[in-house]
């Protein structure tokens, strides 16, 4: 079990938000009949020592009833933490088994596990029955949905939780993890919390909010924006009903025949019109406005949506505003900043607001002695207040994506964020690997975007630290990743660190302009292939039974194991 580090004497600069006993201590928040807690406290524990320990953590036919739980830990905490309390450096490698229980919210209905983070590969069980696993990095976001007929019937009913966390290097099971000069961290390193989906109608998962008219490659005015664009994130659960019905909020009345998820039919089997969903909206705590409108891909979009007395986001005046989404009884209030990034015309360099904008700053490593990648609220205070006796108003997140604690306290104060995906010591091959490798950094940085885009600080989406730029058969990953990022979010620069200067090949097949910013014009060969254009969907992780057929076993190297070759699973009669 790790104990915090004694704070040091400094000023707290996080805002004292009134957050619930067991409710997460970073925003989003959430209302009404949308019940969110955390499961953090104390976990039953084991672990199965060493890279070579013969313990397969893909094996199918492992059962929690096979994992030995015999001590206790914290969650989150990290479990490569050696004696002594150092974090990282020399701890050990190998599999962590974390067990606990939680009550059903209530009869038939289901719940959603959002880990803030789970590293290297998660595997994910609820009264003995898989419902997922997490390969994309562990250092990113990621939801699960746990359908009501895998939990206890009884409403209030005890459920158990079992988790895997495997902290070993491997190209299968962790292939985001591929390498660098820094501790990668393993175990539950963050945050879980328990979301309860309501019977009827979508879940409100998130509303996701950007400054209307702020696309880095478009003519913009001088200023910040007073309009934002909104994405109503709605959510089904997998393997639950094929229709979801209920009834919206309108004005604070409810409105029969609301929403109808799904693909419902109509008379003679045609398709039915698309469903319009009631909801509202409430900025900074005022007056409920009432609104609809109907969803694609599950997303319901409103564009150039007034801010009432608009205040820009800036590092001299970091102002958060505050929307209130409400729908079907359930609520989610979101915190976001109103401000416009660019690049001046003459110069070409950054501006934010329409200034010229001079970025002073230094990476950050979640890395602490004795905490890890698991620091408390004081230790973040602490990196604030050094930023700000430094000068600093910008923070690289080296080299993973960070802390959502973290980004709140950056929005706070005024300090920019380039936001990345874990990734130092990426190869060409990982580039060209486009059946796997492509599809987990595509689902990561996906993830990142979805965690973290209403962030007012966050500037920069990136990737590939110091990667392979200088070979051209790398352009088209590079490219897959602007075209994602771009495509989810227009707003914000998109960028990698780059170590070879002019000769990196993506300099010259690059065409950077004031008003286009980076775009990356690859050559022909080795292009991605026209079925991986598309990203994973949000909040979205590997199903249980369909993992990829490349088996990995416990060893220290990074190959692959030959597809249909196996170990038999371990049990774990030594563990910690």
């Amino acid at each position: 079990r790790n104990d915090p580090m004694t704070p040091l004497p400094i000023l707290l600069i996080h805002s004292a938000a009134a957050w619930a006993p067991d409710a997460p201590r970073y925003w989003p928040k959430y209302g009404g009949s949308r019940q969110v807690r955390l499961l953090d406290g104390a976990w039953r524990y084991g672990f199965i020592d060493g890279w070579d320990s013969g313990f397969d953590s893909m094996n199918a036919s492992f059962r929690p009833s096979d994992g030995a739980t015999p001590n206790m830990t914290s969650v989150p905490s990290c479990m490569d933490v050696v004696a002594g309390g150092a974090g990282g450096y020399l701890g050990p490698r190998g599999v962590g088994l974390f067990r606990t229980s939680f009550r059903s919210p209530a009869a038939g209905s289901a719940v959603r596990l959002q880990f803030q983070s789970c590293s290297f590969y998660c595997r994910v069980w609820v009264n003995g029955r898989e419902v997922g696993d997490h390969l994309a990095g562990g250092y990113v976001a990621f939801a699960l949905d746990v359908p009501a007929d895998a939990l206890s019937p009884d409403g209030g009913g005890e459920n158990e939780l079992f988790v895997l966390a495997d902290n070993r290097f491997n190209a299968t099971t962790a292939p985001m993890h591929t390498g660098g000069d820094f501790w990668h961290y393993g175990g539950i390193t963050r945050s879980v919390e328990l979301h309860a989906v309501p019977e009827a109608g979508p879940l409100l998962w998130r509303a996701h909010v950007v400054p209307s008219s702020s696309a880095v490659e478009a003519e913009q005015p001088d200023g910040a924006p007073a309009a934002v664009d909104i994405s109503l994130v709605l959510s089904g659960v997998e393997g639950g009903r094929e229709e979801l019905k209920g009834q919206g909020e309108l004005g604070g009345k409810e409105e029969s025949g609301g929403a109808v998820g799904g693909s419902p039919r109509c008379g003679g089997g045609a398709a039915c019109p698309a469903p319009v969903y009631y909801f509202s909206l409430a900025f900074d705590g005022g007056e409920a406005v009432a609104r609809n409108g109907t969803a694609s891909g599950g997303t319901v979009r409103l564009e150039g949506v007034p801010v009432p007395d608009a205040k820009p986001w800036s590092p001299d005046a970091p102002h958060l505003h505050t929307l209130t989404v409400s729908m079907g009884g359930q609520s989610v209030t979101e915190r976001f900043g109103l401000r416009r990034f660019g690049v001046d015309k003459a110069t070409a360099r950054l501006t934010l607001n329409g200034e010229v904008a001079k970025l002073v700053g230094w990476n950050h490593h979640t890395q602490w002695p004795v905490t890890a990648a698991s620091p408390t609220d004081e230790q973040l205070d602490a990196d604030i207040a050094l930023l700000r006796k430094g000068g600093a108003n910008l923070v690289r997140g080296a080299h993973y994506p960070h802390d959502p604690r973290w980004l709140d306290r950056l929005d706070e104060a005024g300090i920019l964020f380039w936001s990345e995906t874990l990734g130092p010591a990426v190869s060409v091959a990982n580039t060209k690997d486009w059946a796997f490798f492509m599809v987990h950094q595509k689902r990561q940085l996906s993830e990142m975007i979805d965690n973290a885009i209403n962030h007012a600080a966050v500037f920069a989406w990136g990737w590939f630290n110091e990667g392979p730029s200088d070979h051209p058969e790398a352009c088209p990953a590079y490219g897959a990743c602007s075209a994602l990022a771009r495509a989810r979010d227009p707003t914000r620069f998109t960028t990698w660190a780059d170590d070879h200067k002019t000769s990196g090949a993506l300099l010259r097949a690059r065409e950077l302009s004031p008003m286009r910013g980076l775009m990356i014009d690859c050559p022909s060969t080795g292009a991605e292939p026209a079925t991986s254009t598309r990203a994973s969907s949000p909040s979205t992780t590997t199903p249980a039974g369909t993992r990829p057929s490349r088996r990995v076993c416990g060893t220290a190297s990074r190959r692959r194991w030959p597809r249909g070759r196996r170990r038999a699973a371990a049990t774990p009669s030594a563990s910690r």
